[in-house]
């Protein structure tokens, strides 16, 4: 039997079953924003991973001084962090008791509600950017915040308890088989990446002659090289350029990702109000260069461009030193070995927090100096050699980066399907 609907009058609801009503969320939870007042409490924090214990311990994050003044968290509280309306479901039911900062928004149900189903529906108003319309700060950029009134008076659909109830376990079982196919996926990708790791360290420390023979290097993180190889350094593969935009001798502005390798920037997809109007100062990058992060080198952020553009004067610039017997395509797989990662890391000077602007974490970047890079000893095969070696990396890459791309299409498609489902239970517009 069909369903009847009715005009919620909410735009963003739209219909709902004629029998469920229209309420506000201050009738059916309360708020807790009491201080904890425990010396030695179990910290939380909110993620769109759930509600997690904080290690205080590892002092990873920012740390408060004190968590005498941070609320307490019962079973089943629904959490919201009003600071974060953009980014996705910020909320969360917390399954341990604990303390959590007051800059997040404690619920605690009233009786004849359940809040599984809630917990659903406040994520439909991350996600369909509900809350963010209703948000008010400085601007979009800065302190967008829903405000603890604004939230109380906000329209919530109201069914009776067993149909709550119903629901909510419903979408806890069809959200837990999504949520299984999703982490295999991710299982799947991380193994697909941890085999495209080790054949970059196998094929550019060893090469593609089965019957070489090898000696040792005396270099911890090659091992075994083959015996017409010889060890030589970065900089003898290239030379640093410093070339700067004056004159605005290009507009093409070039990003670097240690996942994207050196891209255009008007393809880029995150942080683009971080770049500057002037590009004066950026420094000009030629077809064929190295393009490093000191930064993120540990990580693998190392890669020859295949544009002509300037890029913001943080980063690196190498132009090829000898073309004729080096190749900067093998240098760049050379250096993204895991091994070279953890040589940096320890070569790695510095410490620099960024604190966001909710407070709560604190991003530390490492940084190698230039020296230290350029003098990194690395290893030198015959050019035919390198050429092969990048040709063959540059396929079997392809072919994983293919894979890794269908598997992670998959993940995306799964999650829209995931919010779809959540959406149309939560507003009654299927029924189980």
């Amino acid at each position: 039997m069909n369903r009847v609907l009715k005009d919620s009058c909410i735009p963003w609801i739209g219909n709902i079953p004629e029998e469920w009503t229209i309420s506000k969320v201050k009738n059916h939870f309360t708020r807790k924003n009491i201080k904890a007042e425990q010396e030695d409490p179990v910290v939380l924090s909110l993620a769109r991973a759930g509600v997690m214990v904080r290690d205080i311990s590892t002092n990873e994050g920012q740390m408060a001084e004190s968590y005498y003044n941070y609320n307490p968290v019962d079973i089943d509280d629904l959490l919201l962090n009003p600071m974060d309306l953009y980014s996705g479901a910020n909320c969360s039911l917390s399954k341990v008791k604990g303390v959590i900062s007051p800059a997040y928004i404690n619920l605690r149900y009233v009786k004849g509600t359940n809040p599984r189903f809630y917990d659903y529906f406040f994520k439909t108003q991350y996600w369909s950017m509900a809350f963010f319309a209703h948000g008010k700060g400085i601007s979009f950029d800065n302190r967008w915040t829903l405000g603890v009134d604004t939230l109380f008076n906000y329209p919530i659909p109201v069914p009776k308890i067993e149909e709550q109830n119903t629901i909510a376990t419903f979408l806890d079982e069809k959200c837990g088989e999504i949520d299984s196919i999703i982490a295999l996926q991710e299982k799947i990708i991380e193994e697909l990446k941890a085999f495209q790791y080790a054949l970059i360290s196998e094929v550019t420390t060893k090469g593609l002659n089965d019957n070489a023979e090898y000696i040792q290097s005396g270099v911890d993180w090659i091992g075994n090289m083959p015996s017409h190889w010889r060890l030589t350094t970065f900089k003898e593969y290239g030379i640093e350029s410093e070339e700067k935009n004056k004159g605005n001798k290009t507009s093409e502005l070039l990003a670097l990702s240690y996942s994207l390798g050196v891209t255009l920037y008007k393809d880029k997809i995150y942080n683009k109000d971080r770049v500057k109007n002037d590009y004066e100062e950026y420094k000009i990058v030629h077809k064929g260069d190295i393009v490093l992060s000191p930064n993120d080198i540990i990580k693998g952020s190392i890669f020859v461009s295949a544009y002509d553009g300037c890029i913001s004067p943080m980063y690196l610039i190498f132009h090829p030193r000898k073309p004729q017997t080096h190749n900067l395509r093998y240098l760049s797989y050379l250096l993204r070995n895991k091994s070279v990662g953890r040589k940096f890391f320890f070569m790695a000077r510095g410490l620099i927090g960024e604190i966001l602007d909710n407070g709560k974490y604190v991003t530390r970047r490492m940084t190698v100096a230039k020296n230290d890079i350029t003098g990194f000893k690395v290893l030198l095969p015959p050019l035919f050699e390198q050429e092969q070696i990048v040709n063959y990396l540059d396929t079997k890459c392809a072919e994983i980066d293919a894979l890794i791309s269908l598997k992670q299409s998959k993940i995306e498609t799964l999650k829209e399907y995931k919010k779809s489902i959540i959406y149309e239970y939560v507003t009654g517009k299927k029924q189980i």
